[in-house]
């Protein structure tokens, strides 16, 4: 298990900066793609829709979330 320091570290980290830009930029760009082509592909509307969800969900994964994480692993 990582110390709260570390993660708090981590997440100001300008490596971490910019994958969670890039997560941010793949979001937006799954997004505008799905408001331009939905329901002419509902099995690639629900691949969108997962793909921007999963990505969300990492961004927004906090320290106290993580407790354990590792014993499961």
């Amino acid at each position: 298990m990582i110390s709260k320091e570390d993660y708090t570290d981590w997440k100001k980290h300008p490596v971490t900066n910019a994958l969670f830009a890039g997560m941010l930029d793949r979001i937006n760009d799954a997004a505008k793609e799905l408001a331009g082509s939905a329901g002419i592909d509902p099995l690639e509307d629900r691949f969108k829709c997962g793909m921007i969800r999963a990505f969300q969900e990492v961004m927004s994964i906090e320290y106290d979330e993580l407790e354990g994480a590792s014993d499961n692993a």
